[in-house]
């Protein structure tokens, strides 16, 4: 019976650590096999020779493996499509709609080991927007100042203050300040619920932005009653009528 116990107690506190822990959104499928069966084909015909048939870069930078994590880990799916959508093929007269690019995107996703799952990844859904690129076993854990990313609108708190309303969950980041294809995809990321008192905000003329929805990065402190970011990135990325 002790043994039973034991055993009972020890199965709790697995419990306990794994919904502590969550596996990561990209690890429990956010692409159809069938979407990267697409991708793959299309690859083949549009990117092959300057990335190579196994991704591993050739006139183009690799597409998997450490060059693959050293470029886009921490960033959301949405960077990498961000990137392909606007910049990619260049130069060949290749013409390729935007889900054809992020049927490749699944394709790529697929070559670095992530799983396929039941639905497609699609440019309206939340995965695209949120889920982040992260190496097996590796937790993007926001914890107090950590550098993070996230959108929000933009508006003046009390006594001189600048906060940002309508703000979605931070992710970890590990830039100060957005590329190109990380302020695209911040424009598509959906507002959230939470408010962040901003400190810091004035080098970056937030008096111009009122109203905006804004990209903020900066080291986070968040306690019950008191969340804030101390910026050192402030790009406007939209309105906030949505």
């Amino acid at each position: 019976m002790r043994l039973l116990a034991a055993a009972g107690v020890l199965f709790t506190c697995v419990v306990v650590v794994r919904a502590q822990n969550p596996e990561p959104r990209i690890w429990q499928g956010v692409y159809s096999t069938a979407q990267a069966e697409r991708g793959k084909t299309s690859f083949n015909s549009s990117c092959l020779r300057c990335h190579g048939d196994k991704l591993q870069g050739n006139t183009a930078p690799a597409l998997s493996g450490d060059r693959f994590f050293t470029t886009w880990g921490s960033e959301p799916i949405a960077s990498l499509f961000a990137k392909i959508r606007d910049t990619m093929p260049p130069n060949f007269g290749t013409s390729i709609d935007d889900q054809t690019k992020l049927d490749i995107v699944a394709y790529i996703l697929q070559t670095n080991g992530y799983p396929g799952g039941p639905g497609e990844l699609t440019q309206n859904g939340t995965d695209l927007a949120t889920a982040q690129i992260l190496k097996k076993g590796e937790q993007a854990l926001v914890q107090n100042f950590s550098l993070v990313q996230t959108v929000g609108c933009l508006g003046r708190g009390p006594d001189n203050t600048w906060v940002l309303t309508r703000t979605s969950d931070p992710l970890v980041t590990r830039d100060d300040a957005p590329s190109a294809q990380s302020l695209a995809s911040a424009a598509t990321r959906p507002l959230g619920t939470r408010t962040f008192r901003l400190l810091s905000a004035k080098p970056f003329s937030p008096e111009s932005h009122q109203g905006h929805k804004m990209e903020a990065r900066g080291l986070i402190y968040s306690e019950a009653g008191d969340e804030r970011l101390t910026l050192t990135s402030l790009r406007m990325a939209g309105n906030c009528t949505e």
